[in-house]
């Protein structure tokens, strides 16, 4: 029986190592070919950082003065309608009650003046009204005692040419003289009833003269009633004005408290507590996570399809196990070159090619907004519009 020749150890090596390399080589290509493949599709740049339109600088707008509570610092997460500071209110208070009372004062002052207003009113309307039943009925009387003097003078002139007839009769001894007396009587009786009708007559004068002053005292209510409207209408306007000034003083106490206007953190402290705050200056600058986006310098040679609406991978340096998400919102139409401070002259005739980098401002879409902080470098990946 023939043997065969057994392997050797050698050429089992050899296998293995050409084995080995051939795996290497398709890693390799395939590698190779993925990077290529995403080079292709993917316009990547580590020249990123977060920026943000909208810093909210916020302080106290109408008032000032010593800052007694300040419990928020920089990079602190903040709420809206969070206290994030308080200056002394104790001015501001004491404005408010002193004006509180004074309006209450001026509140009570003109209640005073309306009732009074109200009593002079009724009792205007009863005196003019007795005033003018008196004067009615007085008049009704002195025209009636004026009808009874007419009507008893007319009696006493016809009792007189009665007497002188009765005269001449009795003279012709044609009547008895108690027929002449009987009528001389009536006529004594006659003028002493006109004696009484005239006194009687002049005794409304002073009834008369005392409704007239009655009259006159109900023009001068008038005219008090006419004042009375005056200081009503004063208080009014004084009332007006106080309360305008404790709404005012109100709404300055309610601003001692400065309270957050917006979700986000804070981004810089202006002023330390206890120190002295003017009307308008701001005491934090606040930034809102909404209004961050992405800026990423991109190679002018990396445009190609690089268009807004591109989805955007983003990897911040600071947070390495984090991805965010976006899509290109604009690609600005000037380089970064053209407004740095010391732009490059090409006047002279020196010019040396070099890759121009365009903004790129991306919108984020996804990831935690509120680990983000304006300044943050990082690399982004812009998946291309297909063609």
């Amino acid at each position: 029986m023939s043997n065969q020749p057994s392997e050797t150890p050698t050429s089992s090596n050899r296998k293995i190592a050409i084995i080995i390399l051939i795996l290497l080589i398709v890693i390799l290509a395939i590698g190779l070919f993925r990077f290529i493949h995403h080079r292709l599709n993917y316009a990547l740049t580590n020249a990123v950082f977060v920026a943000s339109d909208s810093l909210t600088e916020v302080g106290f707008e109408r008032v000032g003065g010593v800052i007694i509570e300040l419990p928020v610092k920089g990079g602190d997460a903040i709420r809206k309608g969070q206290l994030l500071a308080r200056i002394d209110p104790k001015h501001y208070q004491l404005t408010v009650d002193k004006l509180t009372a004074e309006t209450q004062f001026s509140s009570e002052k003109m209640e005073a003046l309306q009732l009074k207003r109200q009593r002079v009113e009724q009792e205007l309307i009863l005196q003019t009204k007795l005033t003018t039943q008196d004067i009615g009925r007085i008049k009704k009387e002195q025209q009636a005692a004026e009808a009874r003097v007419n009507s008893l003078q007319v009696h006493i002139t016809q009792l007189q040419r009665d007497q002188q007839r009765l005269t001449r009769l009795f003279d012709q001894q044609v009547i008895p003289r108690q027929k002449l007396e009987k009528l001389t009587t009536q006529l004594e009786s006659a003028r002493a009833d006109l004696v009484a009708l005239q006194r009687n007559k002049q005794a409304f004068d002073p009834v008369k003269h005392a409704a007239q002053i009655q009259r006159q005292i109900s023009i001068t209510r008038q005219q008090q009633l006419l004042e009375l409207d005056r200081e009503i209408a004063a208080s009014g306007s004084k009332i007006k004005q106080l309360q305008a000034a404790l709404n005012n003083s109100r709404r300055d106490l309610h601003n001692t408290e400065l309270k957050s206007p917006l979700d986000g953190r804070v981004a810089k402290r202006f002023i330390n507590q206890g120190g002295n705050i003017a009307p308008g200056r701001p005491v934090l600058a606040l930034v809102d996570p909404r209004d961050l986006y992405i800026i990423a310098l991109l190679e002018e040679n990396k445009l190609n399809g690089v268009e807004p609406g591109n989805a955007v991978l983003i990897h911040i340096d600071a947070y390495t196990d984090q991805q965010w998400e976006g899509e290109v919102e604009q690609v600005l139409p000037a380089s970064a070159a053209t407004f740095a401070l010391a732009p490059r002259d090409i006047s002279a005739g020196e010019f040396t090619k070099v890759a121009q980098r365009i903004p790129v401002r991306i919108r984020i879409t996804e990831g935690p907004l509120e680990k983000l902080r304006i300044g943050l470098g990082g690399e982004v990946e812009i998946r291309r519009q297909d063609h």
